[in-house]
């Protein structure tokens, strides 16, 4: 029989984001017979939430004679029509899975005859063009929320969104900035709630040519990378002063108040690092810090030689930010290459998270005005933000008044080889060890030719490449190339040639794709190129966590492919997974083609 410890611990994971594990969690029971349709609710919202639609929907086909056609459910099942919908590209499909959508949604209406179903199928009605749906539908809308109008908290949100979003329906744009700012009232700061509104509005707006600008008022908090001088002395050029630190932290303040920055992605050194993370944590908001390797040795490098006061401050904000990652365990080697990384990922981080959540993103750049043509530093940072068409937001810093602190120069490195920024992908056959030998004849040659057909259309850009069985393993010089790698790879099983091959319909591709800094040498034993380090390994126990045909790449990855890929790209977050081998947890995207 089963026990309430499943069912809350598919909900704790669901609670962390790792949506697979939930999956995993509920698949296991529900082998053993130990079904409950309240574990199957979990695992369809698992899979919902990490972009496997289709897997989802295979799920409900297997239980849907045993679970209940209660709204939860039918209100589930139409989401994920209408996210079918939504992505799709024909308008067959779109017109195929708005009208199944919109169909569950009214079904889930009259289970529960709640705004929330009816706003989606009026949702889905304008998606499809049934523009005479959409005004039945929403004018239904506001009559059911206008019987909630002393509704509180939360739920005061909920209605009054729910009321612009038919106003926007109907084209009543006058009503929408009223009713979007009393929402606004009741979720402040609310991420998720702020973003999940702004999304679905956004596609209203751009569907009815309206101005995007309607939605300001509940446009969710901006997002920053973070730039600037270290105190002065440490640097190369001109840093902060001491006697100028509580004005420049006002300005800083001052800048994350007037553009309602509650998001911040950065380093943790000495100086305008410090003071905009504390000013972050000040203003109550999300802090997220990019170091580019172990703490103890970035904190003897970059702030220890401004004095123990900044070290203590540098402890505190690590004590409290939301989260820490570093680029690598150890800065053996190239230093220079681990601070541009770490940058470089922040940006990305920044830009992406703006995107995720449908809001503003913004640099603040605390910078001296030298250098002027330097694509290094601080000046080579807002370079690079600005070739996005994005802003950076200044703070002067004045002249120095005295000669600064004595700076810690790192270590040389060690003899050996240097560490380069590359891409790598791992992918490998899911169901491939339980091939019969005769099936394993006629798919090694058609695999062995179709990974040579994708590499050689890249050439030079593939820096490495080997194949064991069914796996291989590929090094790229730049994330953008490696991405459209990978979504090739994705599509081998739909080759004509494949199905041919009348192969088990249970081997599934598995693509899985990282960028970091690792070794390149010669090896002696083949006499070719060799890559190795701890990015190698990391990436090399990805791509269990992939649904096969899908391409999952890391939280670096989805950074640098950000600011990198020119908008043909977008990543998803599909949770934070458990890497096999205990190689710890990581956060992972689906990529998919904009």
């Amino acid at each position: 029989m089963l026990t309430m410890t499943t069912t809350q611990e598919a909900q704790r994971l669901l609670k962390m984001g790792d949506y697979f594990a939930v999956y995993d969690c509920v698949q296991k029971s529900l082998e053993e017979d130990s079904f409950s349709s309240e574990l199957v609710y979990l695992g369809l919202l698992a899979l919902a939430k990490s972009g496997a639609t289709n897997q989802a929907l295979d799920l409900y086909e297997i239980y849907k004679e045993r679970i209940p056609q209660n709204g939860e459910f039918l209100s589930l099942l139409a989401r994920l029509h209408k996210d079918l919908c939504i992505q799709s590209k024909d308008n067959a499909s779109i017109k195929k899975y708005g009208e199944l959508g919109r169909e569950l949604y009214l079904q889930a209406f009259d289970t529960d005859p709640s705004y929330y179903p009816l706003i989606n199928a009026a949702f889905l009605s304008l998606w499809i063009g049934d523009n005479k749906e959409v005004k039945n539908l929403a004018n239904r809308v506001l009559e059911l929320c206008a019987q909630e109008a002393n509704a509180d908290g939360l739920n005061a949100y909920y209605v009054r969104a729910t009321e612009a979003e038919a106003h926007l329906l109907l084209g009543q744009t006058d009503l929408v900035e009223q009713k979007l700012k009393n929402a606004r009232q009741h979720c402040p700061w609310d991420l998720a709630n702020l973003s999940g509104t702004y999304r679905q509005l956004k596609l209203i707006c751009q569907t009815k040519n309206l101005p995007i600008t309607l939605l300001e008022k509940i446009r969710p908090p901006a997002v920053i990378t973070y730039t600037g001088q270290l105190m002065h002395g440490m640097g190369k050029s001109p840093g902060i002063d001491p006697s100028d630190e509580n004005a420049i932290a006002q300005a800083i303040a001052d800048l994350i108040e007037k553009h309602k920055v509650r998001v911040a992605y950065g380093s943790l050194a000495c100086g305008a690092d410090i003071l905009v993370a504390e000013a972050i944590l000040k203003a109550g908001g999300e802090l997220n810090i990019i170091l580019p390797f172990e703490r103890q040795e970035f904190e003897q490098i970059s702030v220890a030689p401004a004095g123990q006061q900044w070290v203590k401050r540098y402890y505190e904000i690590l004590e409290r930010a939301d989260s820490i990652s570093q680029v690598v365990g150890e800065g053996v080697s190239g230093h220079d290459l681990l601070f541009e990384a770490c940058a470089h990922q922040a940006m990305g981080m920044a830009h992406l998270r703006s995107q995720t959540l449908g809001s503003k993103a913004f640099q603040i750049a605390v910078w001296n005005e030298q250098n002027l043509h330097s694509a290094a530093g601080t000046t080579g940072a807002m370079q690079r933000w600005e070739s996005l068409g994005l802003e950076n937001l200044v703070v002067p810093v004045p002249p120095t008044k005295n000669k600064g602190v004595n700076p810690v120069k790192p270590s040389p490195p060690p003899p050996g080889p240097r560490r380069q920024m590359k891409a790598m992908i791992f992918a490998d056959v899911k169901g491939f060890s339980n091939l019969p030998e005769s099936s394993l004849a006629v798919f090694l040659p058609w695999w062995m030719r179709a990974l040579q057909r994708i590499h050689s259309n890249y050439g030079e850009h593939v820096q490495y490449i080997n194949t064991w069985g069914d796996a291989s393993y590929s090094v790229i010089d730049d994330v953008s190339r490696a991405a459209s790698i990978a979504l090739d790879m994705a599509k081998m099983f739909d080759d004509p040639e494949f199905i041919s091959l009348k192969l088990p319909n249970t081997l599934g591709f598995r693509v899985a794709a990282h960028v970091g800094p690792i070794f390149q040498t010669e090896n002696p034993v083949t006499g070719k190129q060799d890559f190795f380090g701890m990015h190698v390994n990391q990436t090399a126990r990805l791509e269990p966590c992939t649904p096969p045909g899908s391409v999952y790449v890391t939280e670096p990855f989805a950074a640098f492919i950000s600011f990198e890929g020119k908008g043909i790209y977008r990543c998803e977050y599909v949770g934070n997974h458990p890497l096999p081998k205990d190689f710890g947890r990581i956060r992972m995207y689906h990529l998919q083609q904009s």
